[in-house]
């Protein structure tokens, strides 16, 4: 999903969620996917519904970017939701014993929570550099320097994989463009190998992915410093006064959502 536009999920712009400390915003995507799934009723969804619908607003109209992201899903909701509609045992509906109102009910209630999980994900996704994400998992992870673990490698693994995410995605497509173009061209008789045809791209794209992985971590390793000692983040304590008021709301949610459960 990180991988819907060519340089990544992440959209520069001057709003709240974008100058917030990304490891307060780590820490509240964390909260939120939680307590999502956490939800025992509607009215917990619902508290957790509005929270990012607001968060949505504040930066529109990068928001769309969201809504792609759950056409994207669509097979695997519709999917999730008939298992629970013809396979959940309960109260029938429409006086057919195959369809389950229970299981219309349970149905929704889970997508819904995966699509908030998703939008979640996505709010921090589109506020946050691949850069700032990496930094704060080295923050995050940084404890474990005492017990002899590599964080720093940790950190640079990340960091090539988030910004790689995107170049998988813009070979696929490239790849995919030029397969439309061969197959439109193709006679009936060599319709017949379109199947190694389409083995062979697949190698050349695994090819040119296993190069540019390559070319991604040598880049990273010429300069062995680059991640731990450039763009370090700033002393989490004492906060700014922006991250201190969304911490403030943030557990104002979570005491209004076990309030309203």
């Amino acid at each position: 999903m990180i991988a819907s536009a060519e340089t990544g999920l992440y959209q520069q712009a001057e709003t709240i969620l974008h100058r917030l400390d990304p490891r307060v915003k780590v820490l509240s995507c964390l909260v939120l996917v939680v307590l999502s799934f956490a939800a025992a009723g509607w009215m917990q969804l619902l508290s957790i519904m509005t929270i990012l619908a607001l968060a949505a607003w504040s930066i529109n109209p990068l928001s769309q970017r969201i809504f792609r992201l759950f056409w994207l899903l669509r097979w695997f909701l519709l999917f999730t939701f008939l298992l629970h509609l013809l396979l959940s045992p309960g109260r029938t509906l429409l006086g057919l014993s195959w369809l389950s109102f229970d299981g219309l009910l349970s149905g929704t209630f889970v997508c819904l929570q995966m699509l908030l999980a998703v939008a979640a994900s996505a709010l921090l996704g589109i506020t946050t550099t691949t850069q700032s994400l990496s930094l704060a998992f080295a923050w995050f992870v940084q404890p474990l320097r005492w017990l002899g673990c590599r964080t720093g490698e940790w950190q640079k693994i990340l960091l090539l994989a988030l910004d790689f995410i995107p170049v998988v995605h813009a070979e696929i497509r490239a790849s995919g463009q030029t397969e439309g173009g061969a197959s439109d061209s193709l006679t009936p008789a060599a319709r017949q190998g379109r199947f190694a045809a389409w083995g062979k791209r697949l190698r050349d794209l695994i090819f040119r992915l296993v190069d540019r992985g390559d070319e991604f971590a040598h880049k990273l390793a010429l300069d062995d410093n680059a991640v731990l000692n450039q763009n370090i983040l700033p002393a989490f304590l004492p906060m700014a006064l922006l991250d201190q008021l969304f911490a403030l709301a943030a557990c104002l949610v979570i005491i209004s959502y076990w309030l309203v459960g």
